[in-house]
């Protein structure tokens, strides 16, 4: 079964002045929904649609990314057989390897009949919060730190992952389904540039939602890690989320990215496990 990165599946405790738990974990989760929106309706070629229990994506790419080819149940209370057959048919419909999300906090259920219809468990990221803007970011030297503002902005944060896509052997035509100008520009999205002597090193966005806000897509070229590029540009992400209005700001980390998000001042909260289903595998009724 699927862990949370200290290796326990108890919930997290978190006392936040802006909001209790049970107010943050639905701020978290209706974040997501909203980036999940966000992305598909903003990438040319994605698809979108709301079942009777969940929340489907398929992007114009076959990529099996958490945001691009993605299932989100969107009522707890929603049947996880359900949300299964609904995520199943859309994959095979769309020829679509698809992401189920499943958080520690909510959806112990689904989980369970996911490992049962024999979905792959891919991985479980950490969700963390912050309920205060932190420090102001410090750029030094040949560094340049600069909100995305234009089409040419947006193509340069879209460069530094498709270099890393490409490094990894992932195909970089992936990166447009959440880099797109459009996506990147919108009214309640910040997204920012590290530049080191003119070139993009590091890039993060962040996309509000009401009273929350989550950093998304943090990411320093390989060639410039362990340099402080990836805080810089994560710190000023989480800023502008408050700065737009959120009473707390959340994001879902690998564990290798924890204790970056700590020095910032983000705390643990839950776990989203991440499942994988293909077009081939039939529905579970």
């Amino acid at each position: 079964m699927p862990t949370t990165a200290d290796g326990s599946r108890e919930t997290r405790k978190l006392e936040f002045g802006a909001m209790d738990r049970a107010e943050l974990l639905e701020a978290a989760d209706r974040n997501v929904a909203v980036v999940l929106r966000h992305f598909a309706a903003n990438a040319e070629g994605a698809v979108m649609s709301e079942g009777s229990a969940a929340l489907l994506v398929a992007a114009a790419v076959p990529y099996p990314g958490a945001f691009h080819n993605a299932a989100l149940r969107l009522d707890p209370s929603s049947n996880a057989e359900t949300v299964l057959d609904e995520m199943l048919r859309f994959s095979a419909e769309h020829d679509r390897d698809v992401i189920l999300w499943a958080s520690t906090h909510r959806d112990a259920d689904l989980e369970t009949a996911a490992e049962r219809a024999g979905l792959q468990f891919r991985s479980t990221t950490v969700g963390m919060a912050i309920d205060a803007p932190p420090d102001k970011p410090a750029v030094a030297g040949r560094v340049d730190l600069v909100r995305v503002t234009d089409a040419a902005d947006a193509a340069q944060f879209a460069a530094v992952h498709e270099q890393l896509f490409r490094e990894s052997g992932r195909s970089p035509d992936a990166v447009a389904h959440f880099a797109s100008p459009r996506a990147l520009l919108a009214p309640n999205a910040a997204a920012f540039i590290a530049r080191l002597e003119g070139r993009p090193v590091a890039c993060a966005m962040a996309v509000t939602s009401g009273q929350e806000a989550g950093v998304y897509w943090v990411a320093t070229r390989a060639d410039a890690r362990r340099r402080g590029f990836g805080e810089l540009v994560a710190r000023a992400a989480t800023r502008a989320g408050f700065e737009q209005g959120a009473r707390v700001v959340v994001l879902q980390s690998t564990e290798q990215g924890v204790p970056l998000y700590r020095r910032l001042g983000f705390t643990p909260f839950t776990a989203y496990a991440r499942y994988l289903a293909n077009p081939c595998q039939p529905p579970s009724k």
